[in-house]
């Protein structure tokens, strides 16, 4: 019996059967009923994937651009030497 979509697979082992399911999906042969498993099946596998690529893609933005860490008291504070001064010296 062919593998059902499971969170356990990984994307690339969902991938591998998204080409398997529709290898059998062209197959003349393939069955109304099975057809029809075939198709939940891979709508899983979609969704599943989906899913992954955007956990994915929100971890390399984080990556990318980490959250803001709070400035400990006295370090990293602007002088101020006369408020109306906008030098930048």
């Amino acid at each position: 019996m062919p593998p059902k979509a499971s969170k356990t697979l990984s994307f690339e082992q969902s991938m591998s059967r998204l080409e398997e399911i529709s290898a059998l999906l062209e197959n003349p042969e393939t069955g109304l009923e099975d057809t029809i498993r075939l198709v939940e099946e891979g709508l899983k596998l979609v969704k599943s994937g989906r899913e992954m690529l955007d956990a994915a893609e929100l971890r390399i933005k984080v990556l990318e651009n980490p959250p803001a860490q709070p400035a400990k008291a006295g370090k990293n504070k602007p002088v101020v030497q006369d408020e109306n001064d906008f030098s930048l010296i």
